[in-house]
């Protein structure tokens, strides 16, 4: 500070000193003023505000200008010129010039009032660019020189007076004594007596001579108030920064108070926990040494642990102490039980502490998860014996106490565990007693092996159904009428598609029962053997109406129309006894039988027959016409079919439209009861598979294939197109 303040005074000497010798030393009251400056002060500007204009050789006279008639005279050169003037003597512009009169030492021109040294050119160096690194190429002149020279001489001579004016001088020993003050303090002495700063215009500020105006206080002033500016910036950021840091500091330590609360709490509950724990040790041992030990009485402190410390019981895996300590009762209890006599042991148990025997999700990546100490428990202890009972004890015919045994473990097994026990233990034997099951070698009905294991299987009913379904075909193919309905045949409706239903009974059971109606049934009005039609009629529950009803039409009703007829016709006929007749044969179909379309429809026409005889009289024998059914059946079925057609648009691949044409086919076939039935073979020439389209009764029909949206059948040796209704008729005649 104090050699801030030397500088600013010597300043202000340097200024007087330029004056005159009489102003060299300032009065005691501007010092006074300088020395109470600021130390950020700068000085005051020794420019004065008014200035005039003039050479810097203002001290020195002009000198005369000699008379244009008298030449200049030589001025001496210095060393250095006259170097010169000898290097460039011998050139020719030297030459010229020598010639026209002039001398080294004068000026150029007439009166030599021109240059006297010559242009130098200061060559620059190689590969430099103009004004590189400030290189400079102009050369001065001497005059240049001189000048140059004497500015810097009369510097030195400057500060030499200067540093001579201020030796008698003592340097002033200024004390400066710190004190230190908080920012709450500097706020609190501060702020009663906040004088207004003064209004500096800075941007209006210029040079004056007023001395009101003096441009170093405001500018020193300006210089304070943005010190003071920054440094309360400064001040309140860090005050900021400590409001902050303090705000931090509290939640923190409420942060860590809670911790350490939470701590203290978790060590008590442990503590407890641990209590809990010894007292289950305690009872396991105690319950190991008895011979009849209950798993019941470890309820009550597993419960503790569940209900009062389940956080704990999770986070530290208190479910291995449960297991642990129920294993050597467990072990006991499964030695002495039966789970097919008895599938309800240990349930009870297991299901109170369903929360404390973990098991893992049931999800793929399970799989790969260890086993949990409950799970670990069932597979080396629960499981073998399972396994024992179901090996030697358990016999697929009586599947009851391995389903109630199953459901009633299903929920408290883990998944793989329920896996093992159905595709290891239980369905293999079922399986196995499916594969040599014989109608003829046991009187287990089939569907009594699977059924009851359809709700569990889930995605292995299929195989499972797949061989109870080939044996049941099998089963069919071999049956005959006299056998009467297969027992329980109904239910095996659940498991097929009414499509594969019909197909299956319309493939092994109808055309048995057409052959056996054409040729075992009789009709005899005097001995009539009703055998054959009671082996049919229980038919009519399993059958489609339409199927059944043709059926009868085909192979009853040409049969009984054709005696009603023969009866009619007689010479002596009673009425009476045909009304009778017609009765009888109407009750012996069952109610629902009566009143399919096709059944209706035969008995009407019987009825009308009748009529037409008593209207005859005595010309009935010669003018009653013989019914002849089956042409009458046709006709009506032509009748009542609508032409359609059935080639949907390509809108697929041949492949789909050929399996979308034949589903088509099939239908049509089945609305007009007729059968179609793959044969295993293809035709010829198109490779294509045959099909056979026949009435129920099986006898006669056509082969037929499916090609190009089309029902193509034989005419001659040749196959062509067929149309659906001509199909039809061609099956019917």
């Amino acid at each position: 500070m104090a050699r801030r303040k030397r500088q600013i005074i010597e300043d202000d000497a340097d200024s007087d000193s330029a004056q005159g010798s009489d102003d060299e030393v300032d009065s005691e009251h501007e010092r006074k003023r300088r020395r109470a400056a600021p130390v950020s002060f700068v000085a005051p500007s020794t420019t004065p505000a008014f200035t005039t204009s003039s050479n810097d050789n203002t001290s020195r006279p002009p000198t005369p200008r000699p008379p244009q008639d008298r030449p200049k005279p030589a001025a001496p050169l210095p060393p250095q010129e006259q170097a010169h003037f000898r290097k460039i003597g011998g050139s020719i512009g030297a030459q010229l010039l020598a010639k026209m009169g002039w001398q080294s030492g004068t000026g150029l021109g007439a009166s030599g009032e021109g240059i006297v040294t010559p242009i130098e050119s200061k060559l620059r160096p190689k590969n430099i660019g103009i004004a590189f690194k400030g290189f400079k190429e102009k050369t001065r002149t001497p005059a240049q020189e001189k000048e140059e020279a004497e500015a810097e001489m009369d510097a030195e001579a400057r500060q030499v007076r200067e540093k001579k004016s201020e030796a008698w001088r003592k340097p002033r020993k200024v004390k400066i004594k710190v004190e230190y003050k908080t920012y709450e303090e500097i706020v609190a002495d501060a702020a009663p007596e906040v004088a207004p700063l003064p209004e500096v215009a800075i941007a209006s500020w210029t040079p004056s001579t007023d001395p009101t105006r003096i441009p170093e206080v405001r500018h020193n002033l300006r210089l304070i108030t943005e010190a003071c500016k920054t440094n309360l910036d400064g001040l309140a950021r860090e005050a900021k920064a400590l409001q902050d840091r303090k705000r931090f500091i509290a939640q923190e330590s409420a942060r860590l108070q809670k911790q350490v609360a939470d701590e203290s709490d978790l060590i008590s509950r442990l503590q407890q926990v641990t209590l809990v724990v010894d007292e289950i040790n305690a009872k396991s041992t105690e319950l190991s040494s008895m011979y009849e030990a209950n798993l019941d009485d470890f309820s009550p402190l597993f419960s503790t642990l569940l209900v009062e410390y389940s956080a704990e019981f999770g986070r530290y895996r208190l479910d291995e102490i449960v297991v642990a300590a129920i294993v050597p009762v467990v072990r006991r209890v499964v030695a002495q039980w039966n789970p097919l006599r008895d599938p309800f042991g240990l349930v009870s148990t297991f299901q109170t502490w369903k929360q404390a025997l973990k098991v893992n999700a049931a999800d793929p990546s399970a799989e790969l998860a260890p086993m949990t100490p409950y799970e670990s428990l069932l597979w080396n202890i629960w499981l073998p014996k399972v396994r024992t009972c179901i090996n030697n004890e358990w016999s697929p015919d009586d599947p009851a106490p391995a389903v109630k045994f199953y459901e009633t473990w299903a929920r408290f097994l883990p998944p793989f565990v329920r896996d093992n026990l159905l595709d290891q233990l239980i369905l293999p034997k079922v399986s196995k007693a499916v594969s040599d099951w014989s109608p003829k070698r046991t009187s287990v009905a089939l569907h009594t092996l699977i059924f009851p294991w359809l709700p569990h299987l889930g995605l292995r009913v299929e195989d499972v159904l797949d061989e109870a379904r080939r044996k049941l075909r099998s089963s069919l193919r071999s049956w005959v009428p006299a056998d009467g309905v297969p027992k329980d045949l109904n239910v095996w409706r659940e498991v097929y598609t009414k499509a594969d239903w019909d197909a299956m009974l319309l493939k092994y059971i109808v055309p048995k029962l057409g052959s056996l109606l054409r040729e075992e049934f009789r009709v005899n009005p005097r001995d009539q053997d009703m055998e054959p039609l009671k082996q049919v009629l229980p038919w009519s529950a399993l059958l489609r109406p339409s199927i059944f009803a043709q059926l009868l039409e085909t192979e009853f009703f040409p049969k009984w129309l054709d005696i009603l007829h023969m009866w009619l016709t007689q010479p002596t006929v009673n009425f009476g006894e045909v009304a009778e007749w017609y009765s009888f044969w109407k009750k012996t179909f069952p109610e629902d039988v009566q009143n399919m379309r096709g059944i209706a429809r035969g008995f009407t026409r019987g009825l009308q027959l009748m009529n037409t005889a008593i209207a005859l009289g005595p010309d009935a024998p010669t003018r009653l016409e013989r019914p002849d059914w089956r042409a009458e059946l046709a006709a009506t079925a032509a009748g009542a079919t609508a032409p359609k057609t059935a080639i949907p648009p390509k809108t697929a691949s041949s492949r789909t439209q050929e399996i979308t044409f034949r589903a088509i086919v099939e239908e049509y076939a089945a609305e007009h009861n007729l059968l179609f039935l793959p044969t295993g073979r293809a035709h010829e020439k198109s490779r294509m598979p045959l099909f056979r389209i026949s009435n129920p009764s099986g006898k006669g029909g056509i082969l037929v294939y499916v090609q190009d949206d089309a029902v193509w059948g034989p005419d001659g040796d040749e196959y062509r197109a067929l149309t659906l209704e001509e199909m039809v008729l061609r099956v019917n005649k």
